[in-house]
């Protein structure tokens, strides 16, 4: 499995995340920006460059909130880069592999 993770605190959201973000094969056309914030399961979370997954609680704003795991360098390329051609070619109408 591609996951990697090194939170102190248990957060299944967080793990889901890594998880379908880390499966290419089966999740190929989601992308991703660095602190460009989204909300699952309740809470909010970024990726910081790199790959780093960081969830913004109450309070943590001087933080930067709370570290929550990574994705390898293969999946944080392909999600920033390869996916994000793939989608501005099928936008423009071109054929994607």
């Amino acid at each position: 499995m591609m996951l990697q993770s090194t939170t102190t605190q248990e957060d299944p959201t967080a793990a889901g995340i890594l998880e379908r973000l880390s499966d290419l094969k089966n999740n190929p056309r989601e992308t991703l920006a660095p602190y460009e914030t989204f909300a699952a399961g309740g809470e909010i979370y970024y990726f910081t460059p790199g790959g780093f997954l960081y969830r913004r609680d109450p309070g943590s704003d001087e933080v930067g909130g709370y570290f929550c795991g990574y994705l390898t360098d293969k999946a944080w390329h392909y999600r920033t880069t390869t996916a994000r051609q793939n989608a501005t070619a099928r936008q423009n109408g071109r054929e994607v592999a």
